[in-house]
């Protein structure tokens, strides 16, 4: 490969994209003067911001006591609100003293065309007093339990039509019943005690007007009901100090540049990813399909440069391109927050500090760019090889898009934290890690050792997209395809007249988000009965597994087999494999268990993996403890499996994902798909890492026959191990007993360990032979042999 050329591609596309006014103005000029003119917007419109007046009636006021006064002139007592007149201002109180009404004044008022008179408000609180009441007195009636939806309907119709927003009903005697009260407060024990009325303050909870209203009398109230409980122990010659006995004082201790810590650290993130995002798709599609809009896909292939220089030259420009969108946006975004800050004097600059983070944390922010930028750059290149036209490769930028903000989503709860497991996984890994080091830069020393698995994972899925972007431009078929022209009668017509003899890549793709579709299902609504005795619970489980394996893993796979293909045989691997291959099947899921069950337990233990739900737990301990007969229970829990899963994974998937030859990323996808259906994380790692195993047993004895084998055996030895089932004492040399369970040491790993690794390359050393005898009858076919003496073909 030649470094010269891929630097010539570069700089070609790198010019190309300075060229396009469109692609420098929304990935470049965009970001820069985005988020100051939002800046200064936002800050305008707080500045002129005017709240409008929420509509809040009072009936009964001159039942409020006299002292402290709640009401006045205005309506609500500035001194109750702690923004005073400028809250009290946001409130229109009406009030049955400061209002009269009368046929007159309900019909007439001085309320501009289309606006509700006060009288009219009034009015309107007072058939909503009576509509409570008759509410209150049929649920005192019939009781707490009886179904009043009927009158609960119409109060709440009442309430929205009243244009009302609070309304406030103080009963009849409230004043006097609260005075005597206080009267009664320093009387001798043994006093009948009386009981003031409750005042009642009606809202709306699915009425936002109502919930701003509502909050701010709430909040006047409290203060009140403060200032009368004072009165009232100061009446009763009780100390002051008795009304808040606790003595409770709240200290904050967070520095102003923390709180921009937390600030950013929701920020940061996940501007980080979308713009990371955004910045590869664009020139990613000019740079793909866009190319071949223009016609000049063909100019460029006929070039001296190889496709994996010109994909490398495509991969650098587009990674440069990501990773300046993102830093453009976040330091826009870091100065026009700091503004925003510092012009919002005496206001949100006293709560909230908006210093951008320090030198360490922006160090930490541009290396995880890196990685990040380069996974979405690879990626964005390789769908946009894929599409025909640019308006075809913008369709996939809303459900990459979706995906990825469901992963930053996830990542912004301040619940979530960077484990070992999230370490691995992509997107969240980076985003999580960025978080923790933006909000906390004391611990950035423990989080550190989470950078290592971050880095070196989120670079190899960037590897892998960009070995897929490798692959899809040396296939002429990609490269050079026609729009799609999907109709449904031709679909139809084409399932009985284009069938071939296995499935087709994106047909076994299809399969397996079909069968993980009903895998979720089958967790909402397919839940076995646990409630019953411990039989009966065990039997339950027993059946809703079979039906589970049956209808939402097996069936899914022969039911398109039987519509997609023309050879079962082939799809699902129905040839009779060799004595050798079968014993070599048995023997791996011998030596492979104990390798698989402590190298799970390792990763519990760890706190890589996180340990089984409790209901797994429980559904362990009612199987062991239950009356079933063991061979019912292997029956289940490893027959049925064996077949139904290896019929769906490694017959009808693995031949799909194996069509053209690539037997290794065929294996090693089935696998992951194999695991991600197992939905338990320590299940799901099991899995994938057998299922590596699975797929060259299948691949190697093309037959399915062996990996069912395996299959059947790795289940129903772990079925004996979880009962103990073996019989094996423990000696502390070979075995060992934790918690109950049998364990095994290390020299037993080391044999098994030896053995695997020793039927996997003889495996691995076999399919290459046959690579290579393939390639040379490929070889021998193409250049027929020629006569040495006037070098013409054989026959000539």
């Amino acid at each position: 490969m030649s470094w010269k050329n891929v630097k010539l591609i570069f700089l070609r596309e790198v010019r190309d994209q300075l060229r396009d006014r469109r692609t420098l103005f929304m990935i470049t000029i965009l970001p820069v003067l985005l988020y100051p003119m939002l800046g200064l917007g936002m800050v305008e419109m707080m500045l002129t911001f005017s709240e409008q007046r929420r509509v809040v009636v009072v009936l009964n006021a001159d039942e409020m006591p006299a002292t402290p006064s709640f009401f006045n002139e205005n309506g609500i007592d500035e001194k109750w609100f702690s923004g005073g007149g400028e809250d009290a201002s946001r409130l229109q109180v009406i009030t049955d003293i400061s209002v009269d009404v009368n046929e007159d004044n309900v019909t007439s008022g001085s309320a501009r065309h289309g606006e509700t008179t006060p009288a009219q408000l009034l009015q309107n609180g007072r058939a909503l007093a009576e509509k409570l009441a008759e509410y209150k007195k049929a649920s005192e009636e019939r009781g707490t339990g009886d179904d009043l939806s009927e009158i609960q309907d119409r109060l709440s119709n009442a309430f929205s039509d009243s244009q009302l927003q609070v309304l406030v009903v103080i009963p009849e005697g409230y004043a006097a019943s609260i005075a005597a009260l206080q009267d009664d407060a320093n009387i001798v024990e043994g006093h009948e005690e009386s009981q003031p009325p409750s005042m009642l303050v009606v809202r709306n909870s699915a009425d936002d007007k109502s919930v701003v209203a509502f909050s701010r009398v709430q909040s006047a109230l409290n203060l009140w009901e403060n200032e009368l409980r004072a009165q009232t122990f100061e009446k009763a010659s009780l100390r002051a100090a008795l009304q808040n006995p606790a003595r409770l004082k709240w200290v904050e201790v967070a520095r102003g540049e923390q709180v921009a810590a937390n600030v950013w650290s929701k920020m940061f993130p996940a501007m980080i990813v979308i713009m990371a995002l955004t910045g590869a798709f664009y020139p990613a599609i000019d740079l793909g399909a866009g190319e071949k809009e223009r016609g000049t896909m063909e100019t460029l292939l006929i070039s001296p440069a190889r496709r994996v220089e010109l994909v490398l030259g495509k991969f650098a420009t587009i990674l440069m391109f990501s990773i300046g969108t993102a830093l453009m946006n976040l330091l826009s975004m870091g100065f026009t927050g700091k503004h925003m800050a510092s012009a919002m004097a005496g206001g949100m600059a006293d709560t909230v500090s908006l210093e951008l983070p320090g030198f360490y944390s922006l160090m930490w922010l541009v290396i995880l760019l890196i990685p990040l930028a380069a996974l979405f750059s690879a990626l964005c290149l390789a769908l946009a090889t894929f599409a025909k036209s640019t308006k075809e490769g913008q369709y996939y930028l809303t459900p990459l898009l979706m995906v990825i903000m469901g992963l930053t989503m996830f990542c912004l709860s301040p619940a979530i934290e960077i484990t070992p497991l999230y370490s691995v996984i992509p997107v969240v890994n980076i985003a999580l890690l960025l978080k923790g080091l933006l909000l906390s830069t004391s611990h950035a020393g423990e989080l550190a050792v989470y950078a290592a698995p971050v880095l070196i994972s989120s670079l190899g899925y960037s590897a892998l997209a960009l070995w897929w972007a490798i692959d899809l431009y040396n296939s002429e078929g990609v490269l050079f395809r026609e729009a799609e022209k999907f109709s449904v009668r031709s679909w139809l017509r084409s399932l009985n007249r284009d069938k071939e003899p296995v499935p087709a890549n994106h047909e076994a793709g299809f399969c397996f988000v079909l069968i993980l579709f009903l895998q979720f299902v089958a967790m909402s609504y397919m839940r076995p009965d646990l409630s019953g005795s411990a039989v009966d619970a065990g039997r339950n489980i027993l059946q809703t597994t079979v039906i589970q394996q049956l209808t939402m893993i097996a069936c899914p796979a022969i039911f398109m087999g039987l519509l997609l293909t023309t050879s079962l045989r082939a799809t699902f691997r129905l040839r009779m494999p060799s004595l050798n291959a079968m014993l070599m099947g048995i023997g791996l899921a011998v030596l492979a268990h104990p390798l698989s069950i402590e190298l799970s337990s390792f990763m519990v233990q760890s706190g890589i993996l996180p340990p089984p739900p409790e209901g797994m737990e429980r559904i362990s301990a009612l199987l062991q403890s239950s009356e079933l007969s063991p061979w019912l229970i292997i029956t289940v829990f490893a027959v049925t499996p064996a077949i139904c899963e290896e019929i769906a994974f490694r017959g009808f998937i693995l031949s799909g994902l194996a069509r053209g030859g690539r037997l290794k990323i065929a294996v090693i996808v089935s696998s992951l798909m194999f695991g991600i259906i197992h939905m338990i994380p320590q299940q799901a790692f099991n899995a994938a890492l057998l299922g590596l195993i699975l797929g060259l047993l299948a691949v190697h004895s093309r037959s399915l026959f062996p990996a069912i084998a395996f299959h059947l055996c790795n289940n129903a030895i772990a079925t004996f191990h979880a009962k103990n089932g073996f019989g094996i004492e423990a000696d502390g040399v070979f075995f060992s007993n934790y918690e109950g369970m049998l364990r095994y040491e290390l020299p037993v790993l080391i044999l098994c360990a030896f053995g695997v690794a020793a039927m996997v390359l003889s495996m691995v050393k076999d399919l290459r032979k046959e690579e290579e005898v393939k390639r040379a009858r490929a070889l021998k076919a193409f250049n027929p042999p020629t006569d040495s003496a006037n070098h013409l073909p054989a026959g000539a």
